[in-house]
């Protein structure tokens, strides 16, 4: 499992990209200021390969480095 759901210290989620440790990505939007439900259908996703792959990006979700 590379992406998690996590919650923030302000109480807020994100989607981490766990081999990064950096919140991931999506179409360029940083995955964070979500709800729980959204984390965690999005890290769902990621893991299952069906987020928005670009042509710049192998991986399903990208991640800020």
């Amino acid at each position: 499992m590379r992406f998690a759901a996590m919650q923030d210290p302000c109480d807020d989620w994100l989607v981490c990209d766990l081999a990064f440790d950096v919140p991931a990505e999506m179409d360029g939007r940083p995955l964070i200021g979500l709800t729980r439900g959204e984390a965690e259908q999005l890290a769902d996703l990621a893991n299952a390969g069906l987020g928005g792959q670009t042509a710049s990006s192998p991986v399903p979700f990208a991640s800020v480095a």
